[in-house]
Formats: C-alpha cells, sequence, structure tokens
C-alpha cells in the first residue's frame, strides 16, 4: 500500500474506507469525507463530517451527520441535511433546502435555493478556506515536530462556538474518505488522477479508471478496473468486469473475476478463478500457499509421501546399559573366538583314539589310489 509521507499530498489518492457502499446515487461511508477542489460528484454523499475544497459539483443529496465545510464556488445541486454546523464560503450555491441542526456560517454571495432552516446562530462572514488553512497549518507543525500542538489546535479549530463539545481528531483519521482533487465521479466511470487504495469489505458499482488500484479484502465491484500501474485484488473478493493494466495484475486467494484479464503479467492464486480469458505477454503465474512437510517423511518414484520410523531415535537413550550387537552370543570360555581349537570336544560324541584316527587317514588314502586307477583301465 502506498504510503502518504507529506501532508499536500494527502489528496493526491483515492482512498476508500472499510465498509464503504458507492451505488447507484449514494455514496455512504462510516466516517468523514473530503472531496479534493474542482472535482465533479454526480453522487448523494452520507457521511459524518463533510469537507469540500474550492470549486466542487455534487449533483445529488449529502446529509452530514456532524459538521459540513464547503470552500467557495462550490454548487450543491439538492438537498442538505447537517446535524451539527455549517460553514459555507463565498459564491457557494445550493439548489435545494439546507437544514441545519446547530450554527450557521456564511460568506458573502451564498444563494441557497430552496431556503434554510438553521437552530443555532447565523454568522455573515468570509471563512477561512478549511483545506488551505489546514495544509499550510499542519505542514508546518510537521516541520518543527510539534505533534500534540498539531492536536491541540485542530480541537480547537474544529471547536463549537457555544458547546463545549470538541472535534474528535483521531476518529477523522481513522476512516476516511478521500476523492482527490480533479476527479470525476460518475455512474459510468470512477476517473481519478492518481491511485486508488479501497479498504475491506466495501460495495461499489462502477467502472474504476486511475493510476493504480489496490483492494482489501472481500471486495464486491460491479464495474471494470482500468489502470496504467498494477492490479492488485484482495482475498475473498468478486469483481464483475473485466481488468486491464499496463503492468502487473495479481488475484488474491478465493476470488473470482467474472470478465477477461489483460495485463503484461498476471499472478493468480490457486484458488481464485477467471472466468474470462487471461491476456499476458509476460506469462501467467500460478500462486500457491507454503506447505510443511511431515516430518521425518521420505517421497517414493510416485511422489507419494512416506512416513518415515527408521530414522526415529530415543529422546533419552539408557546411558547405564550397554549397547550389544543382536547377532552376536558371547560364552564365557578363555579360548579366543579367533584360534580354531583342534581337539576340541562336542557333547554326543565319543573320543577316538590315535590309532583309530591312523587307519582311517589309510583307508581314505587306499580308496583314492584305487579309484584313480578303475579309471586308468576303462580308459
Amino acid at each position: 500500500m502506498s504510503t502518504i509521507s507529506e501532508p499536500e499530498q494527502i489528496l493526491k489518492y483515492f482512498l476508500v474506507p472499510d465498509n464503504t457502499r458507492i451505488e447507484a446515487n449514494k455514496i455512504t461511508v462510516e466516517g468523514d469525507v473530503i472531496v479534493g477542489n474542482h472535482s465533479n460528484i454526480e453522487y448523494g454523499i452520507l457521511g459524518d463530517t463533510v469537507i469540500m475544497g474550492e470549486g466542487v459539483t455534487v449533483s445529488g443529496d449529502i446529509a452530514a451527520r456532524s459538521d459540513i465545510r464547503v470552500d467557495m464556488w462550490s454548487k450543491l445541486g439538492n438537498r442538505v441535511e447537517v446535524g451539527r454546523n455549517a460553514y459555507l464560503g463565498e459564491f457557494v450555491t445550493i439548489g435545494g433546502k439546507l437544514l441545519v441542526k446547530g450554527d450557521l456560517d456564511v460568506g458573502k454571495e451564498v444563494k441557497i435555493r430552496g431556503g434554510f432552516e438553521a437552530k443555532g446562530w447565523i454568522l455573515v462572514r468570509n471563512p477561512v478556506p478549511v483545506i488551505m488553512f489546514l495544509f499550510l497549518y499542519i505542514r508546518e507543525m510537521m516541520r518543527l515536530g510539534k505533534d500534540e500542538e498539531i492536536e491541540k489546535a485542530l480541537e480547537e479549530f474544529f471547536e463549537d462556538s457555544e458547546d463545549s463539545q470538541s472535534f474528535d481528531v483521531k476518529d477523522m483519521g481513522e476512516n476516511i474518505l478521500i476523492i482527490p482533487a480533479g476527479t470525476k465521479f460518475t455512474p459510468e466511470v470512477f476517473e481519478v488522477a492518481g491511485e486508488t487504495i479501497i479498504g475491506e469489505n466495501c460495495h461499489l458499482i462502477g467502472n474504476i479508471r486511475a493510476q493504480a488500484v489496490e483492494t482489501g479484502d472481500n471486495l464486491t465491484l460491479k464495474g471494470s478496473i482500468y489502470s496504467e500501474g498494477q492490479i492488485l485484488i484482495g482475498e475473498n473478493s468478486t469483481v464483475y468486469g473485466n481488468l486491464y493494466s499496463k503492468g502487473k495484475v495479481q488475484i488474491g486467494r478465493n476470488s473470482r473475476v467474472f470478465g477477461g484479464v489483460k495485463a503484461s503479467s498476471v499472478l493468480l492464486h490457486e484458488n481464485s478463478r477467471v472466468e474470462g480469458t487471461i491476456k499476458a505477454p509476460s506469462g501467467v503465474t500460478f500462486l500457491r500457499d507454503a506447505t510443511e512437510m511431515p516430518v521425518l517423511a521420505e517421497v517414493n518414484a510416485l511422489g507419494k509421501v512416506i512416513m518415515s520410523d527408521t530414522h526415529k531415535l530415543p529422546e533419552n537413550p539408557p546411558q547405564d546399559e550397554d549397547i550389544r550387537t543382536k547377532n552376536i552370543v558371547e560364552v564365557n570360555s578363555p579360548i579366543k573366538s579367533n584360534v580354531k581349537a583342534r581337539n576340541s570336544f562336542t557333547p554326543g560324541r565319543k573320543r577316538k583314539t590315535a590309532r583309530t584316527r591312523a587307519l582311517e587317514r589309510t583307508r581314505r588314502f587306499k580308496g583314492t589310489r584305487a579309484y584313480r586307477k578303475e579309471q586308468k583301465s576303462e580308459e
């Protein structure tokens, strides 16, 4: 995931937080919304705090649970409901009705064609451009290394004039939708100049065109993705469209693409699935989870893993016992095993005298001479 290191780069990324839903005519966020300068949003917006830059156009309804801050020359097409306070810059135009439960702070030449209702104070002045003030101040504090002063200043900046309840800066940073400057949001395409990073458990309807796209897990996208760079799809995701990239496309585990994939190279998990054709000049690589081999295993010629018990050694062998060879039987005898005993005693056999042994040798010798004579006579 890309790292945003400088404050001025925050609006160069299309950041979609977790559990965001972009449906046919509404963007629903569980956190805050920041829209960059000169963006065209043909959707309604539902979020906590909604902050819009200069020259922003929103066609749908806007519902802010907390505050709304709109910079100069912006156009809000329909009904606007604000749970707390509203801050409108110069030359802001609202085509519908404005309902504010808190205070209303407006600049000069603000047009509200459907009328307005405000339960708090109404101030007519020129508010400081919110985006410019935040970026310049935070950048200077970060340069000086004063993080505590940044948090304190933000709390004072967003603090109500009459209410003691302060703005929660920590919650704002944790779950926030950021639409970069110059973005075109239509039901046909989300056209972003920079990179797109989508969180987990999101449901989006529409095509995405960006420099690079990275998604979290459990994404449901009803549309195609067009990217100049890489496309990374998380696990357990479903894309009802095509994936086009000039770089790399990677599809995570248990994800399905109901369309084709065209990229320089494709990394496809073995449990994922692509219904259409895959075109990758640099090749397709199948990813597989690393599995551990069993302990003391052997693989035979057919590739089958066989557990081997012959290599196992006892954990604690007895040191007191002697290690003996199984096939050797020791006999308590003073005679060495490598010396041949000529007159060894064999049980069950009578002992022969010297004369008997001499006669046996003579008979064997005479028998051999008689046998040789018979062989010669026959020849």
